[in-house]
């Protein structure tokens, strides 16, 4: 599952830092309220990780959740969207659907 909330840093650069390496743009989403992931998970922080690891090339930096991980690269790969209150399927939330098709829309400009 590339999506544990367990793995250390090493293991998601592992598992996901050649998505950097890819002449593409990707967009992260993560559920606030995903119904699917245990409440006890900092679903925006593990976000946060999965984005940082995307965008960091296998270089072995470490996670700094001090800083702003979607300014770690000038022009990165992946960004991130948290989408607080959504659930799974984005059927709940209040503007979380307009949210998540404007991020895609920009993405694709």
């Amino acid at each position: 599952d590339f999506f544990s909330s367990d793995f250390l840093d090493a293991e998601l650069l592992e598992r996901l830092g050649h998505v950097g390496k890819l002449n593409l743009k990707l967009l992260a989403v993560y559920s606030g309220s995903d119904e699917f992931v245990p409440s006890w998970v900092d679903k925006d922080l593990l976000l946060k990780r999965l984005v940082w690891a995307m965008n960091k090339n296998n270089t072995g930096e470490k996670f700094d959740d001090k800083r702003e991980c979607d300014k770690v690269e000038s022009d990165p790969v992946a960004t991130g969207l948290f989408l607080e209150s959504a659930n799974h399927n984005l059927s709940e939330g209040d503007g979380d659907i307009i949210r998540f098709v404007n991020a895609v829309g920009a993405l694709l400009k």
